[in-house]
């Protein structure tokens, strides 16, 4: 056999996946346009129907919303917006280990995001976030990801990226190259002497939403877990009080 043939066509085919691979990749303005129409602004209000937080959502399906549960917190009506578009919004599902809830929004007819597999997400990749920070609305930023958090048990916990976000972030939308919703963007560094440290919970959470709220609620109502008065655990029920984490066993 001819190595130097061997040689030329094991270079030719890594070239030509290569080149296919970059035709599909789209610019940060291709990013934006085609995904900015599914990531919301998420405004919560008290008892009083005072304005109480903000955040940001991303449409991962017909009518349906997903953001961190931290967002949510001590919350008696929710509500999500996009330019001059304001629309109510319930808690339909939860995930408080994880801090992921799924809110339902009749009337929402934004188009839903690809949900990607976390597991093919890799250190030095291109990804771009999108929310709303200080309630700046759909701001996009550009970074890597700098690294992949794991629990001691080896499962991805955190997306650790460059691509800036704040406060009114959280929820938000951590996209790769091609669009696709890696992570919901949840905690960015808030002390002065460490700067870029952003995380996103994998968005693989969001396929694995259901499950383990249709768990969690039946081990609540079987009375293993502390049940509110009005849901079992859910985020806002009751006296509105919310615990979140991102550390727990995933």
């Amino acid at each position: 056999m001819n190595m130097n043939l061997v040689l030329r066509n094991a270079t030719a085919t890594l070239l030509a996946g290569w080149a296919a691979a970059s035709a599909h990749a789209l610019t940060a303005e291709q990013v934006y346009a085609k995904v900015s129409p599914s990531v919301w602004r998420v405004m919560t209000y008290d008892a009083d129907n005072l304005p109480l937080g903000q955040g940001s959502g991303v449409v991962i399906g017909t009518e349906m919303v997903v953001t961190n549960c931290h967002v949510l917190a001590r919350a008696k009506r929710v509500a999500v917006k996009r330019e001059k578009e304001s629309l109510e919004a319930k808690l339909a599902m939860w995930d408080v280990k994880r801090d992921l809830c799924q809110l339902s929004v009749a009337g929402l007819k934004a188009p839903p995001v690809w949900v990607a597999d976390s597991s093919k997400v890799t250190v030095g990749q291109n990804v771009f976030a999108i929310g709303n920070p200080k309630g700046l609305e759909l701001t996009m930023s550009a970074g890597l990801v700098s690294s992949l958090r794991r629990n001691t048990a080896g499962q991805l916990v955190l997306i650790q990226t460059s691509a800036a976000i704040s406060g009114g972030s959280s929820g938000g939308g951590l996209f790769d190259a091609l669009g696709n919703l890696v992570g919901l963007t949840t905690l960015g560094s808030v002390s002065g002497d460490a700067q870029n440290l952003n995380f996103a919970i994998p968005a693989e959470w969001v396929r694995e939403l259901p499950a383990r709220h249709a768990a969690a609620a039946a081990s609540a109502a079987g009375g293993n877990a502390v049940a509110a008065s009005d849901g079992a655990g859910s985020p806002g029920a009751g006296n509105g009080t919310f615990r979140p984490s991102t550390d727990a066993p995933r």
